[in-house]
C-alpha cells in the first residue's frame, strides 16, 4: 500500500482529533481492536498486518481474495507477453517497477560513441594566468635581445680567447655602470608610497623595496668583489671616463628613476639590464665546454673562476627571476589613466636597454683582440674618437635609440664615414693620431696575477641569496 489515501485503511480505523493535548494531532481507532495512535499510514498499515481482530473480519478475507486475484492475473499475463514483468495495477501503484525502464541498456559505465570514436574526457579548465609584460617584451623585441646578449665578446670570453685589453676595458666602464646603478636604485626607493597594512611582506609596494634594498646590498658586494678580483688576479684598470655608450645608459637611469617616469617603468629598466646580464654570460658560458685546456692567462682565469660564475649563479638567478616576478605584477594592478601609453613606454625603455647593451660589449675580431673601429675605449677628449664607429642612430636631436642629452653639445650634424662630423674634421687632423696602441698602455698588455691570495669564490660574494623569499612572495 503506498502513501495515498486507501479505502481499506479508511474503513479500518476511526480518524479524531486529541483535544486533551496541547498539540491537539490528529489520531486513528481500530474499528477492530480499539488500538489509538497517531495518524501515519505506514504505522496504520503495520498494524492491521498484526491486528489478529482485523485479520478474521470479512473486510481482510476480501483483500486477500483480491490479492490471489492479482498473482493469478500477473501469472497469466507472463505467459501470454514475456515483455510484461508486471500488471499495470502495480505499476500505478509503485509496486513494481516499469518494465520500458532500463538501466545500463549499453553496458555497464559505456559512453556513447560517435563516428566511432568516443567521447573526449572532460578536462579540467587550465587556470587563469594573469598577462606577462616581461614576455611581452621579450616577444617582440627577440631579435634586439638576442643581439644585446649574443656578441663576439662573449664568446671569445666563453672560448678563453679573449685579449686582456677588451676586458680591462669593459670592467671600467661596468664600474661607471655600478655607481650609476646605486644612484638609479636610491631614486627607486623615493618613488615608492608604503600603505598602512596588515601583512607587509604580502604586499607589492613592501615587497618592491625589500628588492631594492637587496639590490642596492648586492651591487656593493659587487663592487668589493670586482676590487678583490683585480687585486687577486693582477688586472690593470685604467681611470678612463665613461664612454657615450655608457653615458647614455646612465641618461636611462637617470630619466627612467626621474618624477616624470613611473615606478613600473624604472622597475623594467632594472630588470631589462640585469635580465640582459644574466643572458648574456649564460652564453658566454656556454662556450667555457669548448676550451681544450685551460688558460694559463690571469685575465682568462679571472673570467671562468669569477667573473662568469658570479652572473650565471643559482642566487643571482633568483634574484632576476624575483625582479621579473615584480614587474608583471606592478603591470597588473597599475591603475593609472593612460596605462597603455605607460605600457609602450615600456615597450621603448626595453628596446633602448637591447639597443645600449649591444654596443656596452667591446668589439673584437676573430682573434679576440680589440678592433680599430672598438666602440668602448678610453674617452680623452674628443680626440680619441678618430676611428670610432657608431652604427646607432646618433644625430643632433639624438631621436635614435640612444636617447643620451650629453653629447647634444659636442656632435652637431649626422657622423660622416670616418666616424665625426665635418666641423669636428680639422681639430681630429690636426691633433694626435690615436691609431696604434692605446696611450695607457692598455692595449694588448700582459696581465699578471698571482694566484696565492685566498679570496673566497665568486658565489660567497654575489650576496643574492637574499632574494629567494622575495621570489616566493610573487
Amino acid at each position: 500500500m503506498g502513501r495515498h489515501a486507501n479505502p481499506d485503511i479508511r474503513r479500518a480505523f476511526a480518524e479524531f482529533q486529541d483535544q486533551d493535548t496541547p498539540s491537539k494531532c490528529n489520531k486513528v481507532r481500530c474499528l477492530h481492536c480499539g488500538f489509538v495512535r497517531a495518524k501515519n499510514t505506514t504505522r496504520q498499515i503495520e498494524h492491521l498486518q498484526e491486528c489478529q481482530s482485523y485479520l478474521a473480519s470479512p473486510d481482510a478475507q476480501a483483500h486477500m481474495a483480491q490479492m490471489q486475484q492479482q498473482q493469478q492475473q500477473q501469472q497469466s499475463a507472463e505467459a501470454i507477453d514475456t515483455t510484461m514483468s508486471q500488471a499495470p495495477s502495480q505499476i500505478l501503484n509503485g509496486q513494481a517497477p516499469n518494465p520500458n525502464l532500463q538501466v545500463h541498456r549499453r553496458g555497464p559505465n559505456t559512453k556513447r560513441t560517435r563516428d566511432g570514436k568516443p567521447i573526449a574526457p572532460n578536462l579540467p579548465m587550465p587556470p587563469h594566468q594573469a598577462p606577462s609584460l616581461t614576455a611581452h617584451l621579450l616577444a617582440t623585441c627577440s631579435h634586439p635581445f638576442t643581439q644585446a646578449t649574443q656578441q663576439p665578446f662573449l664568446s671569445h670570453a666563453g672560448c678563453g680567447s679573449l685579449a686582456a685589453g677588451p676586458l680591462s676595458q669593459w670592467l671600467v666602464q661596468d664600474g661607471h655602470y655600478s655607481r650609476g646603478y646605486i644612484r638609479f636604485v636610491g631614486q627607486l626607493l623615493a618613488k615608492i608610497r608604503l600603505p598602512q597594512t596588515q601583512n607587509s611582506q604580502f604586499h607589492p609596494m613592501y615587497r618592491t623595496m625589500d628588492l631594492l634594498i637587496s639590490a642596492l646590498n648586492n651591487m656593493r658586494r659587487e663592487m668589493q668583489f670586482f676590487e678583490i678580483t683585480a687585486t687577486k688576479y693582477g688586472l690593470v684598470l685604467g681611470q678612463e671616463g665613461p664612454t657615450p655608450i655608457t653615458r647614455a645608459l646612465l641618461d636611462l637611469f637617470v630619466s627612467a628613476s626621474s618624477s616624470s617616469a613611473s615606478l613600473l617603468e624604472g622597475m623594467v629598466v632594472l630588470w631589462g639590464t640585469e635580465h640582459c646580464y644574466r643572458s648574456a654570460w649564460q652564453y658566454a658560458s656556454s662556450f667555457s665546454t669548448s676550451m681544450s685546456t685551460p688558460s694559463a692567462d690571469s685575465h682568462i682565469v679571472a673570467l671562468h673562476q669569477a667573473l662568469i660564475p658570479n652572473w650565471t649563479s643559482p642566487a643571482f638567478s633568483k634574484f632576476v627571476d624575483a625582479t621579473r616576478a615584480l614587474v608583471d605584477e606592478l603591470a597588473n594592478i597599475t591603475t593609472t589613466r593612460d596605462g597603455k601609453e605607460e605600457m609602450v613606454r615600456c615597450e621603448e625603455i626595453f628596446r633602448q636597454i637591447c639597443w645600449l647593451e649591444e654596443r656596452f660589449w667591446p668589439d673584437v675580431n676573430g682573434m679576440g683582440e680589440e678592433t680599430e673601429t672598438a666602440r668602448l675605449g678610453p674617452q680623452n677628449g674628443i680626440g680619441t674618437m678618430d676611428n670610432a664607429t657608431f652604427n646607432g642612430p646618433i644625430s643632433q636631436n639624438m631621436n635614435g635609440p640612444m636617447g643620451s642629452s650629453t653629447m647634444g653639445s659636442q656632435m652637431t650634424g649626422p657622423m660622416n664615414p670616418n666616424g665625426m662630423n665635418n666641423s669636428m674634421a680639422n681639430a681630429i687632423n690636426n691633433g694626435p693620431s690615436m691609431n696604434g696602441a692605446m696611450n695607457g698602455g692598455m692595449h694588448n698588455s700582459r696581465i699578471n696575477g698571482s694566484d696565492s691570495d685566498s679570496t673566497p669564490g665568486p658565489n660567497s660574494n654575489n650576496g643574492f641569496t637574499q632574494m629567494s623569499q622575495i621570489a616566493q612572495g610573487s
